[in-house]
């Protein structure tokens, strides 16, 4: 049987997150590769694959971003289920799209806010059981263009005009923000980041007290998982 491929890209261990709950229900084997160590897949056997999130860039100049660029062009030509978190996001837009589709933003989306789903977001088999808007936890500097005939724009906010993508070549998708995340994983964030949110203006203790579940957005991964077929 054909493993479920994780491509982990944090430099630091981090706690399971409810796409690793998701994963664990669904039964599927899994193999999980560390990537900013050098650690790839060997061969392209994969029954679907997740690109997980990293405190660096898409365009960073480092060669293992550039390998993981080229190992995920290629699951995209075995038609490979594909879906990035964040920079996994912006790492498929990078490699499949175009690496000019990702771009710093002026100022980071960081907290919660709401994404509004688009029109296309009624037929996609990952958003089209979720309600117009979702509320949902950021924290991001980088964004991916929303102007691509290569794309499907399947939900936005004032804030960013891409939060989540579809790829029109193969079952590949994009998600900004961070729906993985419970409450307690989301105040343990902003605890550990404290002094990087105080420099950025923004109010902790507040943050912390105001800290949200948003459990709806989460069944994204189970609807992923259903699409995966193991072989």
């Amino acid at each position: 049987m054909k493993p479920f491929v994780v491509l982990d890209n944090w430099h630091i261990d981090q706690p399971h997150t409810r796409f690793e709950v998701a994963l664990s229900n669904s039964q599927l084997p899994v193999k999980v590769y560390k990537t900013n160590r050098g650690e790839f897949p060997d061969t392209l056997e994969a029954s679907g694959v997740f690109v997980g999130p990293s405190v660096s860039g898409a365009y960073d100049q480092e060669p293992w971003i550039a390998r993981e660029q080229d190992v995920l062009r290629a699951f995209a030509a075995k038609n490979i289920p594909m879906l990035g978190l964040c920079f996994g996001s912006q790492l498929l837009a990078s490699a499949l799209v175009g690496p000019e589709q990702v771009f710093k933003r002026p100022n980071r989306e960081t907290g919660y806010s709401e994404i509004e789903l688009t029109d296309s977001a009624a037929s996609d088999p990952l958003m089209q059981h979720f309600p117009k808007t979702l509320r949902t936890f950021h924290w991001h500097g980088d964004e991916v263009h929303a102007s691509h005939e290569d794309m499907v724009i399947l939900a936005r906010n004032e804030n960013c005009g891409n939060q989540v993508w579809r790829w029109i070549n193969g079952p590949v998708w994009g998600i900004q923000p961070h729906p993985e995340m419970d409450k307690q994983q989301i105040c343990q964030f902003l605890e550990k980041n404290r002094a990087w949110f105080l420099s950025e203006g923004k109010d902790v203790d507040q943050m912390i007290a105001r800290a949200e579940d948003n459990q709806q957005f989460s069944l994204v991964f189970e609807h992923f998982l259903a699409l995966v077929k193991p072989t």
